[in-house]
């Protein structure tokens, strides 16, 4: 029986929510914990899986832990690309921020919150960086920073281009377990195992995911679940389209072309968010019903935002 993959947020959680000491290991090998910075102790604070997360299609199986000296983190996987991601990562952490101090507690109590977001799709098309970090920085001189209490980290895994023989930091190691886990060979374990002495145990704890009957049957709901959500989602959204633009072309051109001009902006956004959208004003200038039809279902097929701009 073949692993379960590390990218998906349920076997992500049920293998780094039981053993601290693979997060605290994972995320030490970031370089923003090198030498006297590394964490010397971390507590999961919801280790569980939510008992109802089957039902939910929308639930979020993140990790939230705490160091000795009051950090935050929020630890999150995620396989397929949601909806206005990158404000839900900003939501996200300023929800556990404002959560970190009691109620008549002074600011100088706020902790610093990292916010790991582990995603298994492209959320940053202009950069062929595997790793992006993100803080509040002064405009005209982004040295200056407003405040240290704000870090986002993406990882991208299907941007990290080193094959196992190459891998040159622990960081490489482990951005390598996550995303070929389940397809790792015998002998490919013992190599990573020496770049990585925590491969070994990340291995095992995945095979009792796995292998158990309950764990697998709960993955495979998770799989389904957020399978016939997106389909719901497409199908809701193509029809929308659909009769958007047979209603706007009913009644007349102008009103045709407006239609097809707003189902356009609407997927460019919901695909490629901010920078499809600054491929809108070259679509704007075309007037042509048919031809505005035809770029709409090719950019709907469209994998990236480099085949969109062939497309126009």
């Amino acid at each position: 029986m073949k692993l379960l993959p590390l990218t998906n947020d349920f076997v992500f959680k049920a293998v780094f929510g039981k053993n601290p000491d693979l997060l605290l290991a994972l995320l030490n090998s970031f370089p923003e914990f090198a030498n006297e910075k590394q964490i010397e102790q971390i507590h999961i604070l919801n280790p569980e899986i939510p008992k109802d997360f089957k039902k939910d299609k929308l639930s979020i199986l993140d990790m939230q832990a705490i160091d000795k000296n009051g950090n935050r983190f929020l630890i999150e996987m995620q396989a397929s690309h949601k909806t206005y991601f990158e404000k839900r990562i900003l939501y996200y952490w300023a929800k556990l921020y404002s959560k970190s101090i009691l109620k008549g507690q002074k600011y100088d109590k706020l902790p610093k919150v990292y916010s790991f977001n582990f995603v298994n799709f492209t959320l940053l098309p202009n950069t062929n960086k595997f790793h992006s970090v993100f803080h509040v920085l002064e405009k005209n001189d982004p040295k200056y920073r407003l405040t240290e209490d704000l870090e986002i980290h993406i990882i991208e895994l299907r941007k990290f281009p080193r094959a196992l023989e190459s891998l040159e930091t622990l960081l490489d190691a482990w951005i390598f377990l996550l995303r070929e886990a389940q397809n790792l060979r015998g002998d490919q374990m013992k190599i990573l195992e020496k770049k990585n002495p925590k491969t070994k145990k990340t291995i095992s704890e995945l095979k009792v995911v796995s292998y158990t009957n309950g764990k697998r049957a709960d993955y495979e709901a998770r799989l389904k679940g957020e399978f016939d959500y997106n389909t719901d989602m497409g199908y809701a959204f193509d029809q929308g389209l659909e009769k958007g633009i047979e209603q706007g072309i009913e009644k007349g051109i102008e009103k045709g072309i407006a239609s097809i001009l707003l189902a356009i902006e609407m997927v460019l956004e919901l695909k490629f968010h901010s920078e499809g959208l600054k491929l809108f004003p070259e679509v704007q200038k075309i007037k042509d019903v048919d031809r505005l039809q035809k770029i709409l279902l090719k950019i709907k097929k469209a994998k990236s935002v480099f085949e969109v701009k062939k497309i126009l």
